[in-house]
C-alpha cells in the first residue's frame, strides 16, 4: 500500500526538480545573452562621427537601443525573449536587461498551478579606448 504513494511522491519530486533546473537554465542563458550583447554593444554602438571629429569614445543611444534588440531577438532564445531594454549609462557605459519566459513542463499538468515564470538578468559593459 504505501510502495504506490512512494512512488507517487518521488516521481512528483522529480518532476518539480526538473521544472526548476530548466528554470535555472533559462536563468543563466538570460545572464549569458545580456553579457554577450552588452560586451558587443560596447563596440558596435559606437558614435563613429564623434569618433572621427575628436577622437571621444561616445555610444549612440539610438544605436545601442536598435543594436540591442536585434541582437537579442537573433539568438537561439528569441522565442522565449518577453523584454529587452538597453540603456546607455553616461557616454561609454551600456546596460541591457533581459527578460525571459520560462515554461514548465511538468507543472503545467497540475491543476491550479501557473504554465511558466519569468526571469531577467542584466549586465552592464564599459566602453574604452586603449
Amino acid at each position: 500500500m504505501l510502495m504506490p504513494a512512494g512512488v507517487l511522491v518521488v516521481l512528483l519530486l522529480g518532476a518539480i526538480a526538473f521544472d526548476l533546473s530548466v528554470v535555472f537554465l533559462r536563468q543563466r542563458q538570460a545572464s549569458a545573452l545580456a553579457v554577450d550583447v552588452a560586451n558587443d554593444l560596447a563596440t558596435a554602438a559606437l558614435d563613429e562621427a564623434a569618433f572621427r571629429a575628436d577622437g571621444t569614445y561616445r555610444l549612440d543611444p539610438d544605436r545601442a537601443g536598435d543594436l540591442g534588440r536585434s541582437m537579442a531577438r537573433a539568438s537561439d532564445l528569441r522565442d522565449e525573449i518577453a523584454a529587452v531594454e538597453v540603456t546607455v549609462i553616461g557616454t561609454d557605459a551600456v546596460e541591457v536587461r533581459v527578460v525571459l519566459d520560462v515554461d514548465y513542463v511538468f507543472a503545467k499538468a497540475i491543476p491550479g498551478t501557473s504554465d511558466g515564470t519569468t526571469v531577467e538578468a542584466s549586465a552592464t559593459a564599459v566602453a574604452a579606448s586603449t
